[in-house]
């Protein structure tokens, strides 16, 4: 396959992974193996439908031009693998790629800067959006918050006609 064709190929895999992507992230896969790369990609398919894509910066970089995600460029420095996070649910695809590197201790291979709402996060960043919880926690805190008002006020409308009524029996 020819050069142009193969950049052709892997600029198309990247604009296809921006696609619904909420988090884009890189690592530095200096050192893996091609079997490693291959389980972590299942892994991070499998718990989080995230895509794991080995390219060139350069390549990557012309796909992310005139996008939001430009803002990366700063981290396209040295063998990056890109992470594309195509769910809301970002903690658990960061989560499954630290438990794959602490499995397999290749500590050399830490995660880069990344992209989240057009802003870019560097490295120490990440524990803010490790942490973040997840839209499904989210909407379950604002649901609760709104049912025990209205809990309340059914039980505070309700309380008097029952003290009524048990007096009138009385």
């Amino acid at each position: 396959m020819s050069s142009l064709r193969r950049a052709l190929l892997v600029a198309g895999k990247t604009k296809l992974n921006l696609q619904n992507c909420h988090f884009i992230t890189g690592i530095n896969y200096n050192g893996l193996t091609v079997k490693q790369l291959q389980e972590l990609r299942g892994i991070l398919r499998e718990n989080s439908n995230t895509k794991l894509l080995v390219a060139k910066n350069t390549l990557v970089f012309k796909a992310l031009e005139g996008t939001k995600w430009e803002s990366l460029k700063p981290c396209m420095k040295g063998m990056n693998a890109w992470i594309f996070v195509q769910t809301e649910d970002i903690p658990a695809a960061l989560k499954a790629f630290v438990s794959f590197q602490k499995e397999k201790k290749l500590f050399d291979n830490n995660l880069g800067g990344a992209v989240f709402e057009e802003k870019l996060y560097a490295p120490q960043d990440y524990k803010v959006i490790e942490t973040m919880p997840s839209r499904e926690d989210v909407y379950g805190m604002m649901f609760g918050g709104l049912h025990w008002p209205g809990l309340d006020l059914v039980n505070t409308l309700e309380a008097p006609a029952v003290s009524e009524n048990e007096s009138a029996a009385a």
